[in-house]
């Protein structure tokens, strides 16, 4: 069958064939179809298919449903009933739609593996199976296995289990359950376990993977969600709401292995409340990102540092290549140079975020996806878009031809979301615009394209949202990520990424699957803007981290003493940083003790009084001609480390209301509205210039100049004087906006 969708069109008879084929291709063996009034016939029900996988036999029973229709519980009676009058154990219920929720709890409870319409494409596209898989750990999950039993050993009872999505967390706890079992000697019983997630999908995948490694029949299973009550039984996969409700209903005591699923949310307070209630012998987590942005610390909850085992993250997976390749590109290019230019003026990261992040127009969006398809050489693409909101959805969706995209949103009602979904995956259409979907919990195998459009400030999510593309297929080696970035975080994010999965060991064993191989374990590549973009990031992180690292400094030296006001001390000490450092970072030696201490932890006598003392020596060396500010900023120089530059000492000088007379300009001189009156300096009859080139060109431009684009405007001497003294126009565009900043409250006094 060339299209999977085509087995709705096919008779009942024809479907059971289709599924029959499809486990064969999957491994399974001695498979026979029954027929009416045979030897497989029991009671009233009966079972369509009996098959083997290794040494056990299986009875499938095949149910077709119409579009809109779910098989509900009848089904489920009729293969039971079946397989108990067969003498087999291990049960599976297939259909080409989905299954009511009563089926999926009742299932669990009676340990039938169901296989609906997604997992039978998967199977028919992949010819492989969780259901009926019999697992031997790889050499990875042996070592997560076999820590947890040695840890458990020394008395430890937390632990954290971190793997990326695809490389069987859930498996590896079955494992280690199996593992740790055989350790509870003293139980007298089966172990009792509760598998704790937030969503249904997830109790189901895991209670696949229990029953695959712990065997049917063996142990009792139930399903705890949707208000019912927690059964008696050896497993019991429940939700968190579910399971709040009912804390009182069992013993403290019960369990004697707690997991937690998607384990980043169990310092949620609801979370939380959950697992503290219990004391089992084992808690353990899985997460594939187990960071949280409101910096809660799940890693103490799971046992500190030494309960956090098995660290297979997403760039240990890409590095040894479990998923598969993806070729990421970076787009920024709505930046012009002319802003640019402005990042090495000064900019905090915010303000690129705000001024310089300008979002594309939709179609130019779509064409870049399209263009990517195509010299990319995608087949049969599969497009994921995240998008910002539902609103943007529906405008976005416009922009790509008609009928070729479809929207999947949280606020959809399920069935229409589901059926979309299928939709999507078969094929019918090529683009899915997804909101706040498909971070966890849900496995679109089929994508091979993934293109972000919503800036999310969660590193989780969007690792979450890169691992729906990066699971492995039969068809699929290398996924397409398409960025268009919207801030200076996500750059640090990608570049920090890509740095991390260079840095990640490489483990790959004789074991391991086959593969694709790259030279490279992730490609990203930047648009000239964005590299250019990234490059001032990294600039500003690294004089950020600098900065840290010299405040830090100068803190400890002062612990104890009193403030500091002078340098020669503190360099004297032969302090890991140099003066010109702290010129580099900072500009001078105020700026740097107002950054470390704030105003209310420095005093600036001792810096007034220095700048009198270079206005007296200036006066002797000069004949008489007054110094202006910028001279004395030179002056107090300690190796090219001003105590204070020109800007600083009208402002120190303004503010000192101890002394009496006023600053007067030198003769011929108009004060400019900034030219604070430095009483200080005045009263020591030292006369200061209390103007210079620098003012005199922003008075003459500053309630002319509000853009770059104004500049042209000015009269050709200005322009020639603005050059001459510095060619930048966003140089003074950064001058005037801090002449305007200084300015403000003057005008407010007035």
């Amino acid at each position: 069958m060339a299209d999977f969708a085509s087995i709705d069109q096919i008779s009942p008879t024809e479907f059971e064939y289709f599924v029959r084929d499809v486990f064969m291709r999957a491994g399974w063996t001695d498979l026979h179809v029954t027929e009416v009034n045979s030897g497989y016939r029991h009671g009233d029900g009966g079972v369509d298919i009996f098959a083997r996988k290794g040494n056990r036999r299986f009875a499938i029973e095949v149910k077709q449903r119409a579009h809109g229709e779910k098989v509900g519980v009848d089904a489920l009676n009729q293969l039971h009933t079946g397989a108990a009058g067969a003498g087999v154990k291990n049960r599976i219920l297939v259909t080409n739609r989905y299954f009511t929720s009563e089926v999926k709890t009742r299932a669990l409870r009676l340990g039938v593996d169901l296989v609906d319409r997604d997992d039978l494409k998967t199977m028919w596209e992949t010819a492989d199976a969780d259901v009926g898989r019999r697992f031997t750990p790889r050499t990875y999950q042996q070592s997560v296995i076999d820590e947890i039993v040695t840890q458990y050993g020394e008395g430890k009872t937390r632990f954290l289990v971190e793997m990326a999505t695809g490389l069987g967390k859930t498996v590896t706890a079955a494992l280690a359950v199996k593992a740790l079992e055989e350790r509870m000697v003293d139980l007298g019983r089966p172990v009792r376990v509760l598998f704790l997630a937030h969503q249904l999908e997830l109790l189901q995948q895991a209670a696949k993977s229990f029953r695959n490694v712990l065997r049917i029949g063996e142990y009792s299973y139930s399903a705890c969600f949707d208000g019912v009550r927690p059964e008696g039984t050896d497993l019991v996969f429940a939700t968190f709401d579910t399971m709040l409700s009912h804390l009182g209903d069992v013993p403290a005591n019960h369990y004697d292995v707690v997991i937690v699923d998607e384990a980043h949310h169990a310092a949620a307070r609801t979370y939380g409340t959950v697992v503290r209630n219990f004391a089992p012998r084992v808690i353990l987590g899985l997460t594939a990102t187990p960071y949280r942005t409101d910096a809660k610390d799940i890693f103490q909850f799971f046992g500190g540092d030494e309960g956090h085992i098995g660290r297979y993250d997403l760039c240990w997976a890409l590095k040894n290549r479990k998923l598969a390749y993806p070729e990421y590109r970076v787009f920024t290019d709505d930046l012009t140079p002319e802003a640019l230019e402005q990042l090495d003026r000064g900019w905090g990261l915010d303000d690129v975020d705000k001024r310089l992040f300008l979002r594309r127009k939709d179609e130019e969006i779509v064409s870049i996806i399209e263009d990517t398809i195509a010299e990319r050489g995608v087949q049969a693409p599969r497009v994921i878009v995240f998008c910002r909101s539902i609103a943007h959805q529906q405008n976005l969706i416009q922009a790509f031809p008609a009928g070729s995209a479809v929207l999947i949103h949280s606020k959809m009602q399920d069935g229409m979301r589901r059926n979309n979904i299928e939709a999507f995956r078969e094929g019918r259409f090529r683009f899915a615009l997804v909101c706040d979907l498909f971070n966890e919990g849900v496995d679109i195998p089929e994508a091979n394209v993934l293109v972000f459009l919503r800036y999310t400030a969660s590193r989780t999510v969007w690792l979450q949202q890169l691992g729906r593309g990066l699971r492995k297929t039969s068809t699929k080696e290398v996924v397409q990520v398409l960025d268009f970035v919207g801030s200076t975080q996500r750059l640090r994010e990608i570049e920090t990424f890509r740095k991390e999965v260079e840095a990640a060991p490489r483990e790959a064993t004789a074991n391991d699957p086959p593969g694709v191989h790259h030279d490279d374990s992730i490609e990203v590549k930047y648009s000239a803007t964005a590299a250019r973009v990234l490059a001032l990031v990294e600039r500003l992180e690294l004089k950020l981290a600098s900065r840290g690292d010299a405040l830090e400094a100068l803190r400890s030296w002062r612990d104890g003493m009193a403030r500091p006001t002078a340098p020669e001390e503190f360099f004297d000490e032969d302090q890991a940083v140099s003066p010109d450092q702290v010129r580099t970072l900072f500009g001078s030696w105020w700026a740097f003790i107002i950054a470390a201490f704030g105003l209310d932890g420095v005093d600036p006598a001792t810096i007034r009084e220095r700048a009198k003392e270079a206005a007296k020596e200036h006066l002797q060396r000069s004949g008489g001609v007054a110094p202006s500010l910028a001279a004395i900023s030179l002056a107090t120089e300690l190796r090219h480390l001003p105590l204070a530059t020109e800007r600083e000492l009208r402002q120190l000088f303004g503010e000192d209301k101890s002394d009496d007379g006023i600053l007067a300009p030198q003769e011929g001189a108009t004060a400019p509205v900034s030219a604070v009156a430095s009483p200080g300096l005045a009263s020591e009859g030292l006369p200061i210039a209390g103007e210079d080139t620098r003012l005199k060109l922003v008075n003459e431009c500053i309630d002319k100049v509000f853009r770059v684009e104004d500049f042209p405007a000015l009269g050709g001497d200005l322009q020639r004087r603005l050059e001459e003294y510095n060619p930048s126009r966003f140089w003074w565009m950064n001058e005037l906006q801090r002449e305007k900043e200084l300015r403000a409250p003057l005008k407010e006094e007035g």
